[in-house]
């Protein structure tokens, strides 16, 4: 009976290790939340453009970031793209932007 309990003790020490695994990403850490993927990509705009990052507002959601604002040009549109494109966790990005006239 003893080793029986050994081995469901053991046996659910790997399920849960192994489910851990399976949600960690390839540097072994656990993935971003929604919150933190919002933090990053406005902390990259903030640091590319702070001006143009103010006027830029930040969702995410299972990590689909959603960008929705004003830009000077079409540069600063494709800039902020592929800047939120750019953070890790980032599954894709949907463009609500607009040029500002």
């Amino acid at each position: 009976m003893k080793r029986a309990n050994t081995f469901i003790a053991a046996a659910v020490g790997c399920a849960a290790f192994l489910a851990g695994v399976a949600f960690a990403d390839s540097n072994g850490a656990p993935p971003a939340s929604d919150a933190q993927i919002t933090q990053r990509v406005m902390g990259k705009l903030a640091v590319d453009d702070p001006q143009v990052a103010r006027m830029i507002q930040v969702t995410t959601k299972d990590g689909v970031v959603t960008l929705s604002g004003l830009t000077f040009n079409g540069e600063d549109e494709a800039k902020v793209l592929r800047d939120a494109r750019s953070v890790e966790g980032v599954v894709k990005v949907e463009n609500r932007l607009s040029i500002q006239n």
